[in-house]
């Protein structure tokens, strides 16, 4: 661990390499211990990171100017969301690459140099993502192939996926699974929470489309693949992703709302980039799936918060329990 800081805020612009882009919203423990990560598992080259503050009101922003004074820190007055905090600080990057990053991760030794060099050893690359791992070391899903009625039944979001992860047809959607994990592949898309993509290549593509929150990482990624350009998975380079801890999935209504959007981002995604024709019998049965597709997630959903509930009730029952100590 090196404890290297960024750039100044006024280093001449050709002499930074990497851009690290961070959007938040009131996740204030979150994102210092991302940026203490960031410190001690640094670029080895020039780099800066900007953050977005999205009008948070747990101290955010007083945290990073206090601890942290070399980030270039942004703060809008009202929480304009992901897609459009994440542009803003498109706009302001100044290196050579730029990497999304969420602010519930840790990144890792070596894992930033990794894929800087990898982007300059594969002009084809549009983008690249890394290995993300949960708190506890476990691969995350976080390499799939692009949205598709298939992945419905087969991907990271169904129950055959959960319970059969190793199936034949799961298989063409979790493209981790069965892979040398020691060698980079094409991906039809990599996760948001931390991709790095050359900075003349985004300002090509354009901006993250703000009508997405789910699959706007999938929209990004057709949007590379559609200009020639290609996705890689490089699994080599890891970054621990805390995947929403403390952030808008604490609360169970935000949790049963997120399926019902999840499923409105899916048709969006569908009317965009896979809808031939504005009128076609397909769209009722996109819709129609959709909506088992989401009675199956809520079903799964309900189950998951009871046993939640039990583990919870049991908790506060065990110190009263008799033979034990108070």
């Amino acid at each position: 661990m090196t404890d290297s800081k960024p750039v100044a805020d006024r280093a001449p612009d050709g002499e930074i390499v990497l851009s690290i882009l961070i959007s938040c919203y009131n996740t204030r423990d979150l994102v210092a211990d991302c940026l203490q990560s960031i410190y001690q598992n640094p670029a080895s080259e020039p780099y800066e990171i900007v953050l977005v503050d999205d009008a948070s009101s747990d101290g955010t922003s007083e945290m990073v100017r206090s601890a942290f004074p070399e980030v270039r820190l942004f703060r809008s007055e009202i929480n304009r969301h992901y897609a459009h905090s994440n542009n803003w600080a498109l706009d302001q990057a100044r290196g050579r690459y730029v990497l999304l990053l969420n602010n519930d991760t840790l990144v890792l030794p070596r894992a930033l140099d990794d894929m800087i060099d990898f982007l300059r050893e594969h002009p084809d690359a549009g983008a690249v993502g890394c290995k993300l791992l949960n708190e506890d070391g476990t691969i995350q899903w976080s390499v799939k192939s692009l949205p598709n009625p298939a992945a419905a039944i087969f991907g990271a979001r169904s129950i055959l996926a959960k319970w059969f992860p190793n199936n034949r047809f799961s298989r063409q959607h979790l493209l981790h699974i069965g892979r040398d994990m020691t060698q980079p592949f094409v991906a039809g898309l990599v996760s948001g929470a931390a991709s790095m993509m050359p900075l003349e290549i985004v300002k090509e593509v354009g901006h993250l489309d703000p009508r997405f929150f789910y699959h706007v990482d999938a929209d990004y990624c057709k949007r590379i693949a559609d200009l020639g350009y290609r996705c890689y998975y490089l699994p080599t380079a890891a970054i621990v992703h805390l995947n929403h801890k403390g952030g808008t999935m604490t609360s169970l209504s935000a949790r049963f709302r997120s399926l019902t959007m999840f499923e409105v981002w899916s048709y969006r995604y569908y009317r965009k980039h896979i809808q031939k024709s504005k009128w076609t019998p397909m769209q009722f049965i996109v819709i129609l799936g959709l909506a088992f597709h989401f009675l199956a997630l809520a079903f799964a959903q309900t189950l998951a918060e009871l046993n939640r509930l039990r583990a919870r009730g049991s908790a506060e029952k065990a110190p009263h329990e008799p033979g034990r100590e108070a």
